[in-house]
């Protein structure tokens, strides 16, 4: 991945290189150039048609940005959300996405987001229950909207609507929601889809070889500690499992979680 991903600022991080860089390991012999390339061109698609819009008379303003994302990605390249997104594995692959022109919801965001920030704007993720969401801004305007939906802007209610259709009637909106997430936590929420369904298909090695990935991007994200902990356990790789969840202990800042790790630290020993 060239220089360290951890030691660079969030708002420097190139999130298109990087976000294929996780995944490049999974396609052997496959040019990365190409999807660099790709990339590239939809993001000088936006400026162009951004340029456009601005001389036709538009505002430079929230929504004539999210018009030209919307264009380049939506109209031009046709990018739609997979059907059965929780199932597709290689729904949450970019280089996949990119072959295919359609993915996660979380992966169609990443795509807005690359293009947007190579233009330098003010772009990020919202992890919303079993969704995920872009939020754009310029100037104290702020636009939220849905990039599996062709850009469709969200207001409170439908905000609302989300949430109550993913986590019941009695449900409702939190400000938890509303936290922005940036490149990096972008993509560990996209590797972490990766990680869980080769866990759900018993693939253990490879899960584990994800969540290595996703250190290198953060490591910080202690709560990946334990993960590879129960994993190196699953694998009978009884010391490299010690070793994380001895880490995990003493990094976790929640009284609970850490006896969780203790006590699989115990049958372990």
């Amino acid at each position: 991945m060239g220089h360290d991903p951890s030691d660079i600022p969030d708002d420097e991080l190139d999130l298109g290189k990087l976000a294929l860089a996780l995944v490049a390991p999974d396609h052997e012999g496959v040019c990365v150039n190409k999807y660099e390339s790709h990339l590239d061109k939809i993001a000088s698609e936006t400026a162009i048609r951004h340029a456009e819009l601005i001389s036709a008379g538009a505002n430079d303003d929230v929504s004539a940005r999210l018009a030209a994302l919307k264009y380049a990605l939506s109209v031009v390249h046709d990018y739609r959300l997979d059907d059965i997104d929780h199932e597709i594995l290689e729904s949450a692959d970019i280089m996949r996405v990119i072959d295919r022109g359609s993915g996660s919801r979380c992966a169609i965001s990443l795509l807005y987001m690359i293009a947007a920030r190579a233009q330098g704007w003010a772009i990020e993720g919202l992890r919303f229950p079993d969704y995920f969401l872009c939020r754009m801004e310029k100037d104290g305007e702020r636009l939220i909207f849905d990039a599996g939906q062709s850009c469709k802007i969200l207001e409170a209610h439908d905000l609302r609507a989300i949430v109550k259709e993913t986590l019941g009637d009695a449900a409702e909106l939190s400000s938890d929601y509303l936290v922005g997430l940036g490149a990096r936590a972008s993509l560990i929420h996209l590797c972490n889809f990766i990680k869980i369904r080769h866990i759900e298909m018993g693939d253990y090695r490879f899960a584990l070889d994800i969540i290595l990935r996703m250190l290198v991007i953060d490591p910080d994200e202690y709560r990946l500690m334990f993960d590879a902990g129960v994993l190196h356990a699953r694998l009978n790789e009884n010391e490299a499992a010690i070793n994380c969840l001895n880490e995990y202990i003493e990094r976790a800042p929640d009284h609970h979680d850490r006896e969780e790790a203790r006590l699989l630290l115990s049958e372990l020993l």
